[in-house]
């Protein structure tokens, strides 16, 4: 019971937090859904794995850090300046990213370390600055409930949490950007890879370092 009550305290926190974030967050959980049903439907594989899979995987990524930051919001104690517009340049960038990642899916075509067509070349180095947008605007919200700790263990912990997870995603994302691909040896394909995840089992993954990096917050 006492697992179900916290369950149930912080999504109403994260809620009465940000609005904005929790309906974007509430949005691609519907997102998620969606690319699970067509995964039953297209047969066709990217790297070894359904083409829906990419897609699915981002919008929960997506979904579990804008509720961390919508959760994280509820923690100050006055309205912090610049909050908002923090709050809709992670929105529109993560719409942007999911954009861009679903429709390279539906053509079957990678969207990471693709630059195999004009419109790739020009719209992947896009999603990077998209992806440098999300951490900036964590790495914010971090700095504003910092600045507004106080005594709380609590607003301490969201914002050494945020600012941590936001400078070791940026590093271990701009690490990974710099190579043409996220193996490292073994087979070139996600098909041999762990359930769900893919990473390597045969080989090394670039995409662990990123995955750890992006998710220190929670």
């Amino acid at each position: 019971m006492k697992q179900e009550f916290a369950i149930a305290h912080f999504l109403k926190s994260a809620r009465q937090g940000s609005p904005l974030l929790w309906r974007s967050s509430l949005l691609m959980i519907a997102g998620m859904a969606l690319c699970i049903a067509l995964s039953f439907f297209d047969a066709r594989l990217i790297a070894g794995v359904g083409v829906w899979e990419k897609p699915d995987k981002f919008f929960l990524s997506l979904t579990v850090q804008a509720i961390t930051l919508a959760w994280a919001l509820s923690l100050l104690s006055n309205p912090a300046r610049g909050i908002k517009t923090a709050s809709w340049i992670f929105v529109i960038a993560a719409w942007g990213e999911m954009a861009y990642i679903i429709y390279q899916a539906s053509l079957g075509e990678l969207s990471h370390f693709n630059t195999s067509t004009i419109a790739a070349a020009i719209l992947y180095p896009l999603m990077g600055i998209g992806a440098v947008s999300l951490v900036a605007t964590s790495a914010f919200i971090g700095w504003r409930i910092w600045q507004q700790r106080g005594e709380s263990l609590l607003r301490e912990a969201a914002a050494v949490g945020l600012l941590l997870g936001s400078a070791a995603g940026l590093f271990a994302g701009a690490f990974l950007s710099s190579h043409t691909s996220h193996w490292i040896g073994g087979d070139m394909t996600d098909a041999t890879g762990l359930p769900f995840f893919h990473w390597s089992t045969t080989g090394g993954d670039l995409r662990v370092a990123h995955f750890i990096g992006l998710h220190i917050t929670q």
